[in-house]
């Protein structure tokens, strides 16, 4: 469990950790493309984003054929294995620089979630989902987590928390929720643990490898089973979470989070989506196979299908309740150019 400095004082004990290192300077984790990006950010010349207008063609004109091209690689090689299984094996050090560069402020409050998510919340919010909710107050002390989970409150287990973007705004919108959350990047789990919202007694957060069991990677990392007890769990979500671990993983990750669900609890999911614009926009030297990619950061993104999806919870023992591709488009404010996104999103239940 998290020492009593860090539940209580989450900011005090954010910033120790930062000044622990003090005099070590921290290198970024290396890229099979660093030399491709210092030469970018040398040349002041802007390249033309070919990769992005073929996909946008493709997208906006509906011609699936040219979609399916882009996506096969033809002629493209993969990304070397041991680039491959660097980038895998060490996901936690690519997580940690990113949230190190981009802080609190990458990613927007997922407010649309009272909506996709109409189990997680209460009546009065589900009738008008967009009404304002307060921000949540700071409490007297933290309510201790196996207590919560086996009393009163409703518990919600955010796997992939990042900084609070999902947790957060569901406990504003539901009371009743107490909510737990789990990160491979302890920086990201820090920055949620320094926000003011944090200390408002209903939730607790922990950085997790929730691919793996006793064997973490730090010290200050706890497996999912270490913290939750079996069977606690009513509700649980996978935000953009599974396409950033190797697909290889994805069983024994649901596997786990199966054990710690109630009988009947359920697992939501929203991710990226096979043809989503995001994978069709990849240059060269980021595919990895298949519909796996790397970022230039080193951070993986997996594309996803719903029959894909759907057998895999179903082969370690959930019930598929619903899933299916969302399709939307966004509009770039800055140029109006519309981007069509490609989302697959499910839901699923432990058998009661």
């Amino acid at each position: 469990m998290a020492s009593t400095e860090e539940l209580q004082w989450p900011l005090a004990a954010y910033r120790r950790r930062q000044h622990e290192g003090v005099g070590a300077k921290w290198r970024a984790p290396r890229t099979h493309l660093h030399a491709e990006m210092v030469k970018k950010r040398r040349d002041p010349t802007r390249s033309p984003k070919r990769e992005l207008e073929e996909a946008l063609r493709a997208l906006q004109a509906g011609d699936l054929q040219a979609v399916e091209q882009l996506m096969q690689r033809e002629h493209e090689t993969p990304v070397p294995e041991d680039w491959q299984r660097r980038y895998c094996d060490g996901a936690r050090a690519y997580w940690d620089q990113f949230y190190r560069e981009r802080t609190v402020n990458f990613f927007k409050d997922r407010h649309y979630l009272r909506e996709e998510f109409a189990e997680l919340m209460p009546a009065h919010v589900l009738a008008d989902p967009k009404r304002w909710v307060d921000e949540l107050e700071s409490g007297p002390e933290v309510i201790d987590l196996k207590k919560a989970a086996l009393e009163t409150k409703t518990v919600l287990l955010e796997l992939g928390c990042a900084v609070g973007n999902g947790l957060i705004p569901m406990l504003r919108a539901n009371p009743d929720l107490f909510g737990v959350g789990c990160d491979l990047s302890a920086e990201a789990v820090g920055l949620l643990r320094s926000k003011d919202e944090y200390r408002c007694g209903r939730c607790f957060a922990f950085p997790s490898d929730i691919t793996k069991g006793a064997d973490q990677p730090t010290a200050e990392h706890r497996a999912l089973e270490e913290q939750l007890p079996a069977g606690s769990v009513d509700f649980a979500t996978l935000l953009f979470v599974l396409s950033a671990i190797d697909p290889e993983q994805h069983s024994q990750t649901l596997q786990r989070i199966l054990s710690v669900l109630k009988p009947g609890g359920m697992v939501m999911v929203r991710d990226y989506g096979r043809g989503d614009l995001a994978q069709l926009r990849f240059g060269a030297g980021h595919w990895m196979g298949g519909d796996r990619y790397v970022r230039g950061d080193g951070t993986l993104a997996v594309f996803l299908t719903d029959s894909g999806l759907r057998e895999t919870f179903e082969a370690v023992g959930f019930v598929s309740l619903s899933c299916e591709y969302k399709r939307n488009e966004v509009v770039n404010r800055g140029t109006g150019v519309v981007m069509p996104r490609v989302w697959v999103q499910g839901t699923f239940q432990r058998p009661a």
